[in-house]
């Protein structure tokens, strides 16, 4: 088994808790967004909630770049699996909002909100920064709890 040296977990650290906070700036984009189309007032309430976790999240997360690494951070250029999935998922939803059924949008949305807590769970779990997995634990669940909100919006509206 391979040991890695302190610069290298640092690095590890550097790029998870960059690919956590896009990962929450694409949600809150999505939902902020979403809330402004949406008609339904459960949905909307919900949406704006999502929006403010992400937004609290950020401003969690964002500080902890210059615990982690104060003088090298750099952002990461390339769109990575975190990226990918996540805007691929929120791009389908976006789409779905405008031309299916509420309950086909909030399927969609929870898939997308099981992923992404799915891609969080797995940063928390990688990082070797005590204070990122922290702040990452707490953020997967408010999520959590959001996401079993909207849920139960799937199950009451069909």
């Amino acid at each position: 088994m391979k040991s890695y040296t302190r610069d290298e977990q640092v690095e590890s650290d550097v790029w998870l808790l960059h690919e956590a906070i896009d990962l929450c700036q694409e949600g809150e984009q999505f939902y902020a967004q979403a809330t402004l189309e949406a008609d339904d007032y459960n949905i909307k309430r919900v949406f704006i909630h999502m929006s403010d976790i992400r937004k609290c999240m950020l401003s969690r997360l964002t500080p902890l770049l210059n615990v982690v690494k104060p003088s090298q951070v750099r952002p990461i250029e390339s769109k990575t699996f975190y990226q990918q999935s996540s805007y691929k998922y929120y791009a389908k939803a976006e789409l779905l909002i405008h031309e299916q059924p509420l309950q086909q949008v909030i399927a969609v949305l929870v898939e997308t909100e099981q992923q992404v807590l799915t891609q969080l769970k797995h940063a928390a779990k990688k990082t070797n920064n005590q204070r990122v997995a922290g702040q990452l634990a707490e953020g997967i669940a408010w999520l959590q709890m959001s996401c079993d909100t909207m849920k139960s919006l799937s199950i009451v509206s069909t």
